[in-house]
């Protein structure tokens, strides 16, 4: 019990005693100082050139005979701060008598499964304080201070970066964790490459497994690479979409649909998507026409598609139902289209007005913005809560400090639209000094009229244009 000793000494400030007790530096000591303000046990810990992880908060174990080396501090101890049952904010009511429990957490070192009244806070709701935010854009320091780092973990796997990811992720996702690798692995090809070698080990549950194997395998189809698909690729880990956001080349569908003719469908939808048409005809002859391939084709400005399926329907005796929101239907938005198949991919804002975050925080997805797919899997490409989320990040990290602090008591609001925004506007914007210049059609002129000569001013080509 000697480690858990030492850790109640940096609790309470025992600074005599931790030293009697001649423990190990060991990272959760150091951390659990750190959050406690014990400056005297933090300081006798980090400032020595060789640290170790002896306490292991995520499987609650102790390993005395050989304790891993560590780098630095780095968010893993579960410390006494992060244990409060706190009230969600504005909530003034009773305490609820209904009791839930949340197993599913990272940490249960209470071993109570964070079991609290309902109305409290959901444990997997996590804050990055403000004044920390330059934790998202700067290098990471050795020692991360005292910050849940959930939010960093989710950033860093969004943006592909190996680097921070593989420094910081838990030993389990976090909420939302697959949705922003998942996301990372379609926009970054290293990070699917390092995915790759990894998968089975960072995400040993085979249904998250599954969906980053279709992110991975959409990134390198996207390259124009099939290296990896063949007749025993098993079906669960191909994508279902794979032509955003690069469309694969022509000669790489033709290739994939000769390997895999289940595939076929998802292949036309890309041919549509990439305008190639001798492909898609080959493909369509052979194809049930569906829905999915009529929405996708009346959003392509060729109509060759859209009368191709029309006309293979017809043949086949298929029929459409209306798709609001497309050229020559009726409505204004996409009320059934599916979400890789829309034409606004990412990303996605709430509402008609700019929001302004009061600070970065962490919510579990529970489906309040999109009720009607509550049963869709916690990890997706175009998951609505979490762009929502990252909408608030990316704007909060892109706020200078003085704007962001000239909000005082706004944060959480509506942001250009308070009664000054209102106001000024009301009012003809101020003339720049030093205003962007064009190129303009008379600036395109005189240059070709210097190059070429007078009687040569205006090329032939624009003539006919």
């Amino acid at each position: 019990m000697r480690y858990q000793v030492g850790r109640a000494c940096a609790v309470a400030g025992y600074d005599k005693l931790y030293d009697e007790i001649q423990l190990l530096p060991d990272v959760s000591i150091a951390e659990e100082a750190e959050d406690n303000n014990n400056t005297y046990i933090r300081d006798s810990i980090t400032n020595k050139s060789v640290r170790y992880a002896v306490m292991n908060d995520y499987t609650r174990t102790i390993n005395i005979d050989a304790p891993r080396e560590v780098a630095g501090l780095n968010g893993d101890t579960a410390v006494r701060s992060s244990l409060e049952k706190k009230r969600p904010p504005h909530d003034d009511i009773d305490e609820s008598k209904f009791l839930e429990a949340h197993s599913d957490h990272y940490f249960d070192i209470q071993e109570n499964y964070h079991v609290r009244p309902s109305n409290r806070q959901d444990p997997k709701r996590t804050v990055l304080p403000s004044q920390y935010a330059d934790l998202l854009y700067k290098p990471l320091p050795r020692d991360l201070p005292p910050v849940n780092k959930d939010i960093l973990i989710l950033m860093a796997a969004w943006d592909g970066n190996i680097d921070r990811y593989s420094r910081l992720r838990r030993p389990y996702p976090v909420s939302n964790e697959i949705s922003a690798v998942i996301r990372g692995a379609y926009h970054h090809t290293p990070f699917a490459r390092w995915l790759e070698g990894c998968v089975d080990d960072l995400f040993p549950d085979e249904w998250e497994s599954v969906l980053i194997r279709q992110a991975i395998h959409a990134r390198f189809i996207m390259n124009d690479d099939l290296s990896r698909v063949d007749r025993f690729t098993h079906g669960d880990t191909l994508p279902e979409f794979f032509w955003w956001p690069h469309c694969p080349h022509e000669d790489t569908l033709r290739e994939f649909a000769w390997r895999r003719p289940d595939m076929k469908h998802q292949i036309a939808l890309a041919c549509i998507v990439g305008q190639y048409q001798h492909l898609f005809d080959e493909l369509i002859a052979d194809l049930k026409p569906t829905q999915d391939l009529l929405e996708v084709a009346y959003q392509c400005p060729d109509k060759h598609y859209r009368k191709q399926v029309n006309r293979c329907a017809e043949a086949r005796g298929v029929e459409f139902y209306s798709i609001r929101g497309v050229d020559g239907w009726d409505g204004h938005h996409w009320a059934r289209s599916r979400k890789h198949l829309r034409p606004r991919k990412e990303m996605y804002k709430g509402g008609s007005s700019v929001h302004f975050p009061k600070e970065l925080i962490n919510r579990p997805d529970e489906h309040d913005e999109d009720w009607e797919e509550w049963d869709h899997p916690d990890g997706e490409l175009f998951n609505y809560h979490m762009h929502l989320q990252f909408a608030d990040w990316q704007i909060f990290i892109s706020a200078k400090d003085d704007a962001r602090e000239s909000l005082g008591n706004t944060y959480g609001c509506l942001y250009y639209l308070s009664a000054d925004d209102l106001r000024r506007r009301s009012k003809p914007g101020p003339a720049p000094p030093f205003p962007k210049k064009f190129d303009s059609d008379e600036d395109d002129a005189h240059r070709d009229e210097e190059h070429f000569g007078k009687r040569c001013a205006i090329p032939s080509w624009k003539l006919i244009a």
